[in-house]
């Protein structure tokens, strides 16, 4: 079981490296989408690296069953393996608000230095497998643990308020949001939110940004 704390330190830093090495040696294009909308990326011809924004991924089943699958938010790829497909299932992505970024051509990957290159594919092989093993994780956790479970992830996606230098949780994080994660309802995760906000664990900033107080209290209680 690795450590997503740690571990995303580490593909933050290899991404980065990704994002200024196409920049300086391929033919690397900046992309922006107005959003919240549609997004249908050329998955065949490119890696998408988001720098601000996030995309919401979504599988859909053959009877239209839509699951979430993952989300791709500052110095997340889409793309660089192709999706699994089962039958006729296929995959959406959606944003939520404006997303900024680079489409980098899959076709001058061979152009990077070996050792950099695997150590990219490594980190976000990584990535895509530790989604798929938090979903199973969560089967075996309590309502309350699962939602304990999801903010300490997104913990980490966390940014710096200007107006009190606080860190708040990326505003497209909603109760619903977590209702939709964790498969739970929101009413429950509603609950669960208001009691870590009298226990002081965490509070909403004059914005409505989620901010997390005690970070430990979740690690410490989130079953895992």
């Amino acid at each position: 079981m690795m450590n997503f704390i740690q571990f995303h330190k580490e593909m933050f830093r290899v991404n980065s490296n990704f994002a200024n090495y196409a920049s300086e040696n391929t033919d690397a294009i900046p992309f922006f989408i107005e959003g919240p909308t549609l997004f249908k990326p050329d998955l065949a011809s490119y890696a998408f690296l988001i720098l601000e924004g996030v995309v919401l991924k979504y599988h859909i089943s053959p009877l239209g069953k839509m699951l979430y699958d993952n989300f791709y938010t500052r110095n997340s790829i889409i793309g660089l393996f192709p999706n699994i497909f089962y039958f006729d299932d296929y995959f959406e992505y959606t944003t939520f608000g404006n997303i900024r970024g680079i489409k980098i051509p899959l076709s001058r990957l061979d152009t990077y230095p070996d050792d950099f290159r695997n150590e990219l594919f490594f980190r976000n092989i990584q990535r895509e497998l530790f989604w798929k093993d938090s979903a199973a994780r969560m089967l075996g956790l309590n309502v309350q643990q699962k939602i304990y479970y999801i903010l300490s992830i997104i913990h980490n996606f966390r940014g710096v308020n200007p107006w009190d230098n606080t860190y708040s949780i990326p505003k497209y994080i909603t109760h619903e949001i977590l209702a939709n994660v964790a498969n739970v309802s929101r009413t429950r995760v509603s609950y669960v939110m208001s009691e870590l906000q009298k226990q002081h664990i965490i509070m909403y900033n004059k914005d409505g940004r989620l901010i997390i107080l005690d970070i430990e209290f979740l690690h410490d209680h989130c079953g895992y």
